[in-house]
């Protein structure tokens, strides 16, 4: 395995961890704004119209409450890929539509489809 799948895992595990300690309603909120966001992902929107969506998605529409586990999440996981890959999100993709705009890549689809992966396979394994 090569040092970058290492630090992947690392930060998928770090991802999942946050998760795991998260009220089972607020999990639940969560695995779900992630599912919207993969099918934006998944789309034929353009990467910029991905991250407008991405954001209303995980952040517009969301409420105080919901903002600040959202707001951690994307703080304690997300940012370390993007810091920790050359700051990427932050004004790359034109405009400098940061996290979203990450999100918006493959980058980010294979990292929200990881991270609802792994969830479901651990939920699934502790019914």
């Amino acid at each position: 395995m090569e040092e970058s799948d290492i630090d992947v895992e690392a930060k998928l595990a770090k991802g999942l961890k946050y998760i795991s300690k998260l009220s089972k309603s607020k999990k639940e909120n969560l695995i779900s704004i992630l599912k919207d966001v993969q099918n934006v992902q998944a789309s034929e929107l353009t990467i910029k119209q991905k991250a407008i969506e991405i954001k209303r998605i995980m952040w517009n529409d969301q409420s105080a409450s919901s903002k600040l586990f959202i707001g951690a999440f994307i703080g304690a996981v997300t940012g370390l890929f993007i810091f920790g890959s050359g700051g990427i999100g932050i004004v790359a993709l034109g405009g400098g539509i940061g996290i979203w705009g990450w999100l918006a890549t493959a980058a980010g689809g294979a990292f929200i489809s990881s991270i609802i992966q792994n969830y479901e396979d651990k939920h699934k394994n502790e019914s």
